[in-house]
């Protein structure tokens, strides 16, 4: 909009400025007769007649205010510009003449101030390279800031940038709860300068900069940040820039606080299982839950695959290498060596954490064969031997992924019951499908339960172990029963009606 209002005042302007008004004050003789020339005038106005009627100007009361500010803040420099005027011509100039030139002045000086706000946000780079730099740096991180999905996340978006941008030797985040403190940091950081500056009620700038972000029930949480590395004092432009990223991360902050919150407070009822026959009334909420929990894990299974056996991987290989060329000179050459089998370990540890929180291999092979995988997997680590038997393998794979997932989770749930507590030898697990039902059972010879309260207690080390076994069975439609007894072991059964359709 300025461009083309600019545009026409120009052109509507430049013939009588050019060719009447400097010849007349110059040479006291017009070149082409301002009666000719002025007639042009009137383009401007037309002009803007057109740009209205087209609804191409939005906001004109706003643009005819601001340009009469400019005509009022460019009265006096237009003054002062005629009174040099008069000062450098000797001879006598007539009145008319004078005020036209003051009028071209004023709307000279109006049109220059008005369009200067235009030119600047034009030539930002260029005229004011440090502000554009923190604009274009607070863009990237406000984009970044929507992608955060949990506390953790925070040093490695958000905190490593600011430190960049801001040249300091390193950077905080600090959680503080009533009776303990956390703190994520990124570069040279002292902690017990970060517990200082908290505890200071005058912070110097010399000791680095702290600002709180999030004060709720459960915490209160701050920014802190080193002196720069040059040992210059922050700018203007920084502490208003630092005051955004402020404003910003404490929103977000608040947000993954009220997110986790809502997210504990869904799970929490989730777990409130009603009784059977009103089970189905919030079997959908059960669904969504299950999907929810489905999809958090396959995120951290690819997180884990993606960086951190990627870095071991290369690691491995860095180390490698290394032995190589220093094996003659390393005395600890065996030693040494053992690292890279402990890194294979720690490799194959991770390969199983990432398979049972993500079993692509149900997709693959099926639920038997992912079942078998799991225990060949833990065979190693059991302390206990485990029987695993299952009749009408058609019908059990001809279950949809979504029941195979809960069916693979109830296996998972019980078999980590049996690692934490209850001390068997024995564990045997059985699915078989058969008259549209599928039956599971389990059953251990360890320590058993002296009470329903007990169970309640054990299954899994707290409430939600037993709560997620019995609402995965009644998401799918089934029935359960849990027996034990001091010394008696346990056991666990559950029929589930398969989907019409489905037949051997």
């Amino acid at each position: 909009m300025l461009k083309w209002i600019g545009i026409f005042f120009t052109l509507s302007t430049s013939p009588v400025v050019l060719l009447s008004f400097f010849s007349k004050v110059t040479s006291n003789h017009e070149w082409i007769p301002s009666e000719y020339t002025s007639w042009v005038v009137l383009l401007f106005p037309l002009s803007l007649t057109y740009l209205l009627s087209a609804k191409k100007i939005y906001d004109i009361d706003l643009v005819i205010r601001r340009f009469l500010l400019a005509i009022v803040v460019s009265f006096v420099p237009s003054i002062l510009v005629i009174g040099l005027i008069l000062i450098l011509v000797s001879h006598k100039v007539r009145i008319e003449n004078l005020m036209l030139a003051f009028t071209f002045i004023l709307l000279l000086f109006s049109v220059t101030l008005y369009t200067l706000e235009y030119l600047t946000s034009k030539l930002e780079r260029v005229l004011f390279p440090k502000k554009h730099y923190l604009q274009s740096s607070l863009n990237q991180i406000s984009k970044k800031l929507g992608l955060i999905s949990s506390f953790k996340q925070l040093k490695s978006v958000i905190l490593i940038d600011i430190i960049d941008i801001l040249n300091v030797h390193g950077g905080a985040i600090v959680f503080q709860h009533a009776e303990s403190t956390e703190i994520i940091s990124e570069g040279i950081v002292s902690h017990e300068e970060v517990m200082n500056a908290l505890n200071d009620t005058a912070p110097s700038i010399d000791t680095g900069l702290c600002f709180e972000l999030t004060h709720n029930q459960k915490y209160k949480s701050y920014l802190w940040l080193s002196p720069k590395k040059n040992n210059f004092m922050f700018g203007s432009e920084e502490i208003q820039w630092l005051k955004l990223i402020v404003s910003y991360l404490s929103v977000s902050m608040e947000n993954l606080f009220l997110v986790s919150q809502m997210s504990l407070k869904l799970e929490n009822l989730a777990l409130q299982i009603p009784n059977e026959n009103s089970a189905n009334d919030i079997a959908w909420f059960r669904k969504l839950m299950f999907e929810l929990q489905e999809k958090e894990r396959f995120r951290i299974a690819t997180d884990l695959h993606d960086t951190t056996m990627q870095d071991l991987f290369f690691l491995k290989r860095k180390l490698a290498a290394l032995l190589d060329n220093y094996s003659d000179d390393w005395q600890d050459s065996e030693q040494a060596k053992s690292l890279l089998d402990y890194i294979d370990i720690i490799n194959m540890n991770l390969r199983q954490s990432c398979f049972e929180l993500h079993p692509y291999l149900l997709h693959e092979l099926g639920l038997v064969r992912t079942i078998d995988k799991l225990i060949e997997l833990e065979r190693s680590a059991l302390s206990f031997e485990i029987e695993f038997r299952y009749a009408g393998l058609d019908m059990i794979e001809s279950c949809d992924m979504d029941m195979k997932r809960h069916l693979f989770r109830v296996f998972q749930e019980l078999i980590n019951n049996a690692k934490k507590h209850s001390n068997a030898t024995k564990v045997h697990f059985s699915l078989n499908a058969s008259n549209g039902k599928l039956m599971i059972q389990y059953r251990d010879n360890g320590l058993g339960f002296l009470s329903e309260q007990d169970l309640v207690r054990e299954i899994g080390g707290s409430h939600i172990g037993l709560e997620q076994l019995k609402s995965r069975i009644l998401s799918m439609r089934g029935v359960f029963e849990i027996k034990s007894g001091q010394g008696r072991g346990m056991s666990f059964s559950a029929v589930i009606p398969l989907k019409e359709g489905m037949t051997a």
